[in-house]
């Protein structure tokens, strides 16, 4: 009978999961030491709590205790049952979820990396076998060869089934990947269909999606992106990002557009730290993950009113990471230009000037903020100061948060510690509970040490008799070395999946990140210590119960010699 998910197989998918590499995808993580870190996103805070931990594959938040492996995050984060969560990372894998009384699936197996890669494999085929089309319409537009092969450029062909016959095997991948549409009846078709194609790549290069831009004119819409998918979240990915990291020069900024063809153009003409948005407007989220690479980022938009708002929302996603030392500027294009028809207007050098004198992010700000506020009259300058105040509360405590208010204390004329509380009288912004303190006692200090550092196992192995541990108040530590002796590779993330329906779940994952105080050279002799107190604990507890039963009712053979043995190891010790 097939029923529930194979314990060997959850087993083999975390194994396969690299939970650093599946959080980043979500969230840009920040390497400290021997974790990996950023602000929680299971609640608000400016400095960052939550921790991921590759020898663990585990995660911890400091300040709310979130915490669990890579299964815990996709249900927490993307909302899912358990089921769900396991299908969503087996399917990223390419791995097929088995399930108790099922065997193995023979069907090929391919990431779904793999496969939009091959995907991206044959566009570039056919822009080259039959995409006159598409070459015709990128040398109209200048763009080289060299060009096109770094940005991995394609073609799809006005076929209505082109896909399906080229993967026959592949129809779960083609549909979970959303290069196919199916229709109410079943049947399906192609996605993209006489199309220049532009593979869009993670920043590990890795093809996770597709754009398409129209060759006919009369074809809607112009421009057209693959659908989310588990790969593909269209608010975290940034277009060319790959390319702009493999550069062999030092990347000293990254400039932000908004369309594919501005990246190609600017590339073309050498200007090739260019990135762009995928239809979606610069999210925290990008800030977040360009600033793990440079310290200024320049975005460019158009100069009209969407384009101001549009900077604005840049803006205001920005502040939060300001204080880190990043240099975030704007510069606006001329009415009727977008990057691509400008730098082909006024040549490369003419652009790379406008990218010298962008407006640093603190003038737009004031700017913005002043526009249409009179600062040299009282109500005017009481109008400023509660405009900003919104912005400023989005900010961290730190020196680009104190720079901001001292330039706008200069303007009101208001001193810069008043000003800075008129701006967080009465705010309420939602504080976070921390973890709340663990009573420590020998047996969850043991449990704690040995859901952390599972290798400490080994050190205590054969130094303490089982029978010594069956105490019921020591079930659970028992049964933790039982899985862990049953499995070498054991590590916190495996560890804890197995005690996922158990009541005890929760307080186990709170003990895998507590911290217990013991430092790292000293946890196997702290464990092995745990382990012969609690022993010793067991033996005086049996020597006494045998003794009294001795003294009310007499003891069989075996058990005068049980004690005999007991009274020996005391005295031994």
């Amino acid at each position: 009978m097939i029923g529930l998910i194979s314990r060997t197989f959850i087993d083999e998918l975390l194994s396969r999961t690299d939970i650093v590499d599946y959080i980043d995808g979500f969230i840009p993580l920040k390497k400290r030491g021997s974790s990996h870190i950023a602000c929680c996103p299971f609640h608000n805070e400016k400095n960052p709590s939550f921790n991921v931990v590759p020898k663990k594959q585990f995660y911890h938040c400091f300040g709310c205790g979130a915490n669990g492996n890579a299964i815990s995050f996709a249900m927490n984060y993307l909302h899912l049952g358990f089921s769900d969560a396991v299908e969503s990372l087996a399917t990223r894998l390419g791995m097929t979820v088995i399930r108790e009384g099922q065997g193995k699936s023979n069907t090929p197996s391919l990431s779904l990396y793999q496969f939009l890669n091959h995907v991206s494999k044959f566009y570039q085929k056919s822009l080259k076998s039959a995409g006159q089309e598409g070459i015709s319409y990128l040398k109209q537009r200048g763009v080289t060869g060299e060009i096109a092969h770094l940005y991995e450029l394609g073609f799809a062909p006005k076929g209505w089934q082109t896909l399906e016959p080229q993967f026959k095997q592949y129809q779960s991948e083609l549909k979970s990947t959303g290069m196919l549409i199916t229709k109410e009846d079943g049947s399906s078709y192609d996605r993209f269909r006489q199309r220049l194609m532009f593979p869009i790549h993670d920043r590990h290069g890795r093809v996770i999606g597709f754009g398409g831009r129209a060759i006919d004119e009369t074809q809607k819409p112009k421009y057209l992106n693959s659908p989310e998918t588990i790969l593909f979240q269209k608010s975290r990915e940034l277009y060319g990002l790959h390319q702009v990291l493999q550069q062999k020069n030092p990347i000293h900024s990254i400039l932000i557009v908004e369309g594919y063809m501005d990246v190609i153009a600017l590339a073309q003409h050498g200007i090739k730290n260019v990135v762009a948005t995928l239809g979606t407007a610069t999210s925290t989220y990008h800030i977040q993950l360009l600033s793990k690479y440079c310290k200024k980022i320049i975005f460019c938009f158009d100069g009209d009113t969407a384009g101001r708002q549009a900077a604005t929302r840049a803006l205001e996603n920005s502040l939060p990471h300001l204080n880190s030392g990043l240099d975030a500027s704007f510069i606006f294009l001329p009415d009727g230009h977008d990057p691509d028809s400008l730098v082909r207007e006024e040549g490369a050098s003419e652009f790379s000037k406008r990218l010298e004198f962008s407006t640093p992010l603190n003038h737009f700000f004031i700017d913005t903020l002043t526009q249409n506020i009179d600062c040299t009259t009282l109500a005017g300058k009481t109008q400023l100061i509660n405009a900003a105040k919104p912005s400023l509360l989005k900010m961290p405590d730190g020196p680009y948060r104190q720079l901001l208010i001292d330039e706008i204390a200069r303007i009101t004329r208001v001193e810069p510690q008043r000003l800075l509380q008129l701006i967080e009288e009465k705010s309420s912004l939602p504080k976070t509970e921390a973890t709340k303190d663990i009573s420590r006692s020998p047996i969850r200090m043991a449990i704690a040490l040995l859901l952390q550092h599972p290798e400490i196992y080994k050190a205590s192995e054969g130094l303490i008799p089982p029978d010594l541990l069956d105490n019921p108040k020591q079930r659970i530590l028992k049964t933790l070395m039982q899985q862990i002796a049953a499995d070498p590779e054991m590590n916190t993330a495996k560890l804890i999946e197995l005690w996922r329906e158990s009541r005890i779940f929760n307080a186990l994952s709170t003990l895998a990140t507590w911290d217990h105080q013991v430092p790292e050279d000293a946890l196997k002799s702290e464990f092995v210590d745990i382990l012969l107190f609690l022993s010793k604990q067991n033996r005086e507890y049996l020597i006494q119960q045998l003794l009294k039963k001795a003294h009310d009712h007499g003891l069989s053979e075996t058990e005068r010699h049980h004690l005999q043995r007991l009274l020996k190891e005391r005295h031994q010790i």
